[in-house]
């Protein structure tokens, strides 16, 4: 049986220029393919569909659009997708928000939205906020990294807003209800209670005395993002494209979330610290899954931190290796069709998410331009072939079938 591997870089491209991480990459792997390949682009977003403040976080609506669900801003709430994602346990009408572990000044204005990228202590300061009696059950999940899940287990309101300023030198927002109604209100009112008590526990853990003695950035507070109060209900994806069946390789978070509230089954990737360490998961889950399942739907995740970072040269490296991954992969399962994009820009300049069209390579379908070089540049010259992400899956099945 022929199959997709389709490997979704997270933050792929830069804003279209001559020097890009992706275009001054040396692909000498890829760029012997050109004659197997189809460049073009496509907007995992439309304009419309791109919310306000969107620079900061589009991911999980971006992958539900790049699967073919045209979801509105407004049905989206990402953080029981975050759960889900990371193999929490969520019920409709629980509250669940996306963690970042942070850093704060005493006057309540943020050093650090991801604590210094150390996860030292985390497992332990997760604890200790866990021990809080508080009003309402609750509980706070690390996941990876800086961030984390946490969830309030009774009927709360989505209908408020995030403390997270999304820049430094900013200070904490406070709870708002975003409606007039008595639930909003008491729920933007508990959390705000919450966040204030969970502040005055960890600011003096001794776990986070340790991390200054290593001078490492103080984990004390928690930026909240993105509550949701439920999973919607959408058409299975493997009966939308009539596709066998499908596997999401990915490690915790909202693109595999996403893609199991739609039906596919996953694949946990331990969470890397190396772009090396990311690269060598994704090929062991490839090469022993490889075989069972029609679709394999890869997210990797290295390229969005390096660019957040600003670090050109980094995610520059990080394609680089990638060439060497698609080259063993591509050894094994020469015949079958390789799908390489992204869900949005991440600017390594800004270290932002940008509104923007995203490079889409096809390897080994019946469709092929035979492209100068792979880049954001040459994707825009070669043009827009496929209007939306319905007309790319139902090309994809057709090459399979």
């Amino acid at each position: 049986m022929r199959k997709i591997i389709f490997i979704l870089i997270d933050g792929l491209a830069d804003i279209a220029t001559k020097n890009t991480p992706l275009r001054l990459a040396s692909k000498i792997f890829l760029d012997s393919l050109k004659g197997r390949i189809h460049l073009s682009y496509i907007y995992p977003l439309k304009k419309e569909y791109w919310p306000k403040g969107g620079n900061y976080s589009v991911s999980g609506l971006a992958n539900f659009h790049l699967l073919g669900y045209k979801l509105k801003i407004k049905q989206f709430k990402r953080g029981p997708y975050e759960a889900i994602g990371s193999n929490i346990k969520f019920k409709n009408g629980w509250l669940a928000f996306r963690v970042n572990f942070a850093t704060v000044d005493e006057k309540s204005y943020v050093i650090d939205r991801r604590a210094g990228r150390n996860i030292y202590g985390l497992e332990k300061l997760t604890k200790e906020i866990n021990s809080i009696k508080f009003k309402i059950p609750f509980e706070l999940y690390h996941i990876a990294g800086h961030r984390g899940v946490l969830i309030f287990k009774t009927k709360l309101s989505e209908n408020i807003s995030e403390n997270d300023p999304y820049k430094t030198n900013l200070r904490i927002k406070k709870i708002k209800p975003s409606k007039k109604d008595y639930l909003s209100k008491k729920t933007a009112e508990l959390i705000n209670n919450f966040l204030e008590i969970a502040y005055e526990k960890i600011k003096i853990s001794k776990i986070n005395l340790e991390r200054q003695k290593r001078n490492i950035l103080p984990a004390n507070y928690l930026l909240i993002r993105e509550p949701g109060n439920k999973i919607l209900k959408l058409k299975n994806f493997f009966r939308k494209y009539s596709f066998k069946n499908g596997l999401i390789i990915a490690t915790n978070g909202v693109d595999k979330g996403t893609c199991l509230s739609v039906g596919f089954k996953k694949y946990d990737l331990n969470y890397p610290n190396s772009i090396i360490n990311e690269l060598n998961n994704l090929t062991k889950a490839i090469f022993n899954l490889g075989d069972k399942y029609q679709l394999l739907y890869c997210h990797l995740k290295k390229a969005d931190e390096l660019s957040h970072d600003k670090n050109f040269n980094g995610k520059k490296e990080f394609f680089e290796k990638f060439d060497d991954f698609l080259k063993k992969i591509f050894a094994k399962f020469k015949n079958d069709i390789f799908v390489i994009t992204g869900d949005h820009i991440t600017n390594t300049q800004s270290g932002e998410h940008m509104f923007g069209p995203v490079p889409l390579i096809i390897i080994n379908s019946n469709l092929i331009n035979k492209p100068k070089e792979i880049s954001e540049i040459e994707a825009i010259k070669l043009g827009e072939y496929f209007k939306n992400t319905n007309d790319l899956w139902k090309f994809l099945k057709q090459n399979v079938s």
